[in-house]
């Protein structure tokens, strides 16, 4: 890509690659992608704010935020150019090297968590903070850890082992360390868990991936569901054509991608 492009404001056929087109970048991501979840049901070629195009220039509103990451929405002035002006300067240095925005961004975390005698740990993913926590609970000599039924605390086999969902564990058995699993929100069955042989207790506040629908439902009641797609809760909605109107006899683009939850 030229150094002139413009990454935020480009049409979907210039920044859509050769072939453009939504079928013709779902055949070229299943010749070269590994198909651990699926081929995903809607190619994304750009983003502004809370709206997302695919390769048909078709616009969608996008609820997912990078799984729940993306705050500032896609290319929110103010992070496009705090990434240029860093890359600009210095790039990735790996933790061979100390670089200024490393330790302010420490110091601000500190700040902010109220720990001014504290220790930052970054990692790439939370996957790899739970993968830390385990390594810091066997320094302690204890290998005992708690955990509940539902949680996802990762794919990697030290959170797998963490993560409370019997069928992303049981392909991968056997996983390290010792857990215990109690029921989410069981106050009694944590209590009898934790022993003095217990390192770690990793609980999610709320649980994204399986529970929370599940209560939600005991809550709140059924929720509401879409009359032409069944479903609680969806991460795409597609908002409008940006492109005009279909051919006639052409198929159209989902409405959504995967389920949230």
């Amino acid at each position: 890509m030229s150094g002139g492009a413009d990454l935020t404001g480009g049409s979907a056929a210039d920044l859509a690659g050769p072939g453009a087109g939504n079928a013709a970048l779902a055949r070229r991501w299943q010749g070269v992608m590994m198909d651990n979840f699926g081929t995903p049901r809607l190619p994304l070629v750009r983003g502004r704010g809370t709206r997302v195009w695919d390769a048909e220039g078709n616009e969608y509103l996008d609820f997912v935020g990078g799984i729940a990451v993306n705050s500032l929405g896609h290319a929110h002035p103010a992070l496009v150019r705090a990434v240029c002006e860093q890359v600009a300067s210095l790039g990735h240095v790996s933790n061979l090297f100390m670089a200024e925005p490393t330790v302010r961004l420490a110091e601000r975390l500190l700040r902010l968590a109220g720990r001014p005698d504290g220790r930052v740990y970054f990692s790439n993913s939370g996957a790899e903070a739970n993968e830390a926590a385990f390594k810091i609970g066997r320094l302690t000599g204890r290998t005992h850890m708690v955990s509940a039924s539902g949680g996802f605390h990762g794919r990697t086999l030290g959170a797998l082992a963490l993560t409370g969902q019997p069928a992303k564990r049981l392909p991968f058995r056997p996983l390290p360390g010792d857990v215990t699993h109690v029921p989410y929100g069981d106050v009694e069955a944590l209590r009898d868990a934790v022993t003095s042989g217990t390192a770690l207790l990793v609980l999610e506040p709320v649980q994204g991936r399986t529970a929370w629908s599940c209560r939600r439902r005991a809550i709140c009641g059924p929720p509401a569901r879409s009359p032409r797609r069944p479903g609680p809760s969806w991460c795409w909605t597609r908002s409008r054509p940006a492109s005009g109107a279909r051919a006639a006899g052409s198929r159209p683009s989902p409405r959504a991608s995967r389920r949230t939850w």
